[in-house]
């Protein structure tokens, strides 16, 4: 798995909190996390690109290394960290010797080489992040090259430098050859392989057993006391860990505030309340994620979004620090560009901040529109706005049901735009929905199997304008975002194609790029271009606000919250 998606591996316990105790404890009780964005898509995870789908295998299977709150590495499945050559072309990995698959057999060297050549680098099987393990050697786009050392160590080759690819190798994690090759090449059978689909395969990989799914009702799972990790402190310490999915913010408060869940996020607007609860504890930390605006890029949008100087209109016509101050609560702040502040890479200087101090104008905006030829002026000096037809101008915002806070964003972007003569049509979807009909696409007539990035000529079941979602980004490696707003990003789902952005990003990984001040110049020159271009409209980057019944134990608030929970306990 890519770098990207280890946060959400960690997601479903909402990059939750860590614990130091170190003695063994028994285990009781059921831990349920509430939550209400939406169910996981599949349990067979390298097929999936939401982060639900990889929250909840990642209770089953654990990667290579995690990280604490303050970025150290947790080791994991890995015997050590990742040792990389000095002339950064080789990474061997050594596994534990102790990993076990559910019929009792060694996980080895070979079950991660397997899964990378013959999986994730396939042609049948559409792993959408197969970006992540490709280079570009004299104008071709190859593979890495993983290889068999011994049973518990291989190693991965490249051509090219990757100044941040140990970030991605640091997240593996294996499918057992002795099934995988059992649905090779069919990619009917592989989707609903029983294994997979079940988490029967895991063996001692994860502190918690599969369970039961019910569909957008529950998941659950069950301690696992072969967990490799439980040897000497007998964890994890819950007997169950159920996560509960909600239909609606208010009835999911409503579970914490009675005592029906353990644990769930807090909307912005309710912390007042929750705080005053003395059988609740409540953090406030940071996170990785930030709200974004996507514009469609791609046929099936309004053919004005396709244009730079329109998607800078309409991002000069909503006001970023209304949504930090109504929607949030203050528990944010404004963003510009997808590289964090607390990012080593973060640069201020130069970017474009649309949505604030001078480039919030609505006059501006509408002004721009008018050079543009979207808009006509009245004989009263007015603006009205329009489309290439001349008509009244509609869009259509799209985000998943249930999730108050994009709901309210999407109530507030309808509200500005509106100020500037455009009518915002809300729709509010199921998230399974939202990923296969609005965000999935294919080029017409083709037998293209859906992907959130088929290419130019792609286009969505469904059409859209805009869509209001929540990305998560990693502070020490923004290159991983490549996967997003690069050409042949795998979830470049709103067609977003420059030819400047997409060599920025592989500059940022090029042997230049080992010097830091060269990596640091181009993610400057990146961000600014970004900033510039509004691929997406950055809205803001967010405070999480999260609630315990007060008998857990084990709790410490930190941006990787969650990265050793199977220590947490009842007391």
């Amino acid at each position: 798995m890519t770098k990207l998606k280890i946060l959400a591996f960690f997601l479903v316990a909402m990059s939750l909190l860590a614990c130091s105790c170190q003695l063994a404890k028994e285990a009781s009780g059921v831990f349920i996390s509430g939550t209400s964005s939406g169910d996981a898509e599949t349990l067979n995870w390298i097929l999936a690109a939401d982060s639900a789908s990889f929250g909840y295998a990642g209770h089953t299977v654990d990667s290579l290394v995690a990280y604490d709150n303050e970025w150290d590495i947790q080791l994991r499945c890995a015997a050590r960290d990742v040792e990389v050559s000095e002339d950064g072309l080789v990474y061997t990995v050594t596994i534990r010797n102790d990993l076990r698959w559910s019929d009792g057999s060694p996980v080895t060297a070979e079950d991660y080489v397997y899964t990378l050549e013959n999986l994730m680098f396939s042609d049948w099987l559409n792993y959408p992040y197969k970006s992540d393990w490709q280079e570009e050697v004299d104008g071709e786009t190859v593979f890495i090259t993983a290889e068999v050392v011994d049973e518990t160590t291989f190693s991965l080759t490249r051509r090219t430098v990757d100044t941040e690819f140990v970030y991605n190798v640091r997240t593996l994690a294996p499918y057992p050859k002795y099934i995988a090759v059992k649905y090779e090449g069919d990619v009917k059978a592989f989707t609903e392989a029983p294994e997979f689909n079940n988490l029967t395969y895991t063996g001692n990989l994860g502190p918690y057993k599969f369970l039961e799914w019910v569909r957008n009702d529950k998941f659950v799972l069950e301690r696992n006391p072969e967990y490799y990790l439980a040897k000497d402190v007998g964890a994890p310490y819950f007997e169950q860990y159920t996560i509960k999915i909600f239909g609606t913010a208010a009835t999911l408060h409503a579970a914490l505030e009675a005592g029906d869940i353990t644990y769930t996020g807090i909307d912005p607007e309710k912390m007042g309340k929750f705080r005053e609860m003395d059988w609740l504890n409540v953090y406030t930390v940071p996170t990785r994620s930030y709200l974004l605006l996507a514009y469609n890029q791609r046929d099936n949008g309004w053919v004005g979004l396709k244009q730079r100087e329109v998607r800078q209109a309409l991002s000069m016509a909503i006001d970023k620090e209304l949504i930090v101050e109504q929607v949030l609560y203050g528990f944010g702040e404004p963003a510009f560009s997808f590289i964090p502040k607390p990012s080593p890479w973060y640069m201020d200087e130069g970017l474009a901040k649309y949505g604030v101090g001078s480039l919030l104008d609505k006059e501006a905006a509408q002004e721009r529109l008018l050079e543009l030829g979207y808009a006509v002026k009245r004989d009263d000096g007015n603006i009205e706005v329009r489309d290439e037809e001349g008509r009244p101008l509609k869009l259509t915002l799209v985000t998943n049901a249930g999730n108050e806070v994009n709901e309210d964003v999407c109530h507030l972007i309808k509200e500005e735009l509106a100020a500037i003569g455009i009518e915002v049509e809300l729709k509010f979807v199921p998230w399974a929905t939202e990923l296969r009909k609005y965000m999935m696409n294919k080029i017409p007539g083709t037998d293209q199997e859906p992907r959130y990035n088929n290419g130019v000529g792609a286009v969505s079941e469904e059409p859209w304008d805009m869509l209001v979602i929540l990305f998560n980004t990693h502070p020490l490696s923004p290159s991983g975002s490549d996967v997003f707003y690069s050409t042949k990003g795998g979830l470049n789902f709103w067609g977003f194609f420059n030819s400047q952005v997409d060599g920025l990003f592989r500059q940022a990984k090029s042997k230049e790029a080992l010097d830091e001040e060269v990596r640091r110049e181009v993610y400057a020159g990146l961000s600014v271009l970004m900033s510039e271009e509004q691929p997406v409209n950055f809205l803001a980057f967010q405070l999480a606000n999260v609630g315990f019944q007060s008998n857990v134990r084990g709790l410490e608030p930190g941006i990787n919250m969650g990265y050793n929970y199977h220590l947490w306990y009842f007391e």
